[in-house]
């Protein structure tokens, strides 16, 4: 089993920024591996499931890529390798283009995945369309797991999914551990 989440230090950059925003509570939770749930929340702390990956290491799939795929009621993970190359909250990592169009978004919420995990910042970009493709999962009961850790090594044999969420955190982003369970 590999743990997917990252743990960040009190040093590390992006969570001093955190601590010194007006609404830190906030600010924390939106920082590291999480769900942002601004208009629901999972229903369980804990989840296992099957994982589909999608490898995104070349651009962001098309609905081509995606149409003889099962994700219903899977972890769905687009690989993009964003995190590892250039590690967490570093300006390449934040201006990588790891964005799904919202025709393949609507597309992929029609297959019913549980969750979407992406190595990088949102499947949206950054602003008023990150928020919005967030909504739009959390209203399929579909929620986006961000800034998850994933390699080559992990992308190969990832077989499922487990999540654990702090579901009594009152941030919008939700901090959260995620585990691979490999074949």
């Amino acid at each position: 089993m590999y743990k997917l989440s990252l743990e960040l230090s009190k040093e590390h950059p992006a969570y001093l920024w955190a601590k010194k925003q007006s609404d830190s509570v906030n600010a924390l939770g939106h920082i590291g591996t999480h769900i942002d749930c601004y208009t629901a929340s999972p229903s369980e702390a804990i989840y296992e499931l099957e994982a589909e990956l999608i490898n995104c290491l070349n651009n962001m799939p098309k609905i081509s890529d995606i149409e003889k795929r099962n994700i219903q009621g899977k972890a769905l993970i687009l690989y993009t390798d964003v995190l590892n190359k250039h590690g967490y909250g570093t300006e390449k990592y934040g201006k990588a283009n790891t964005f799904l169009s919202e025709p393949v978004l609507d597309y992929i919420l029609s297959l019913e995945p549980k969750f979407i995990l992406i190595d990088s910042c949102g499947i949206g970009n950054h602003g008023d369309e990150h928020i919005k493709f967030d909504k739009k999962c959390e209203r399929q009961n579909c929620f986006v797991i961000e800034n998850i850790f994933m390699n080559q090594t992990i992308a190969k044999s990832i077989a499922s999914i487990k999540i654990k969420i702090e579901t009594n955190n009152s941030s919008t982003g939700k901090p959260c551990e995620v585990y691979a369970v490999t074949k």
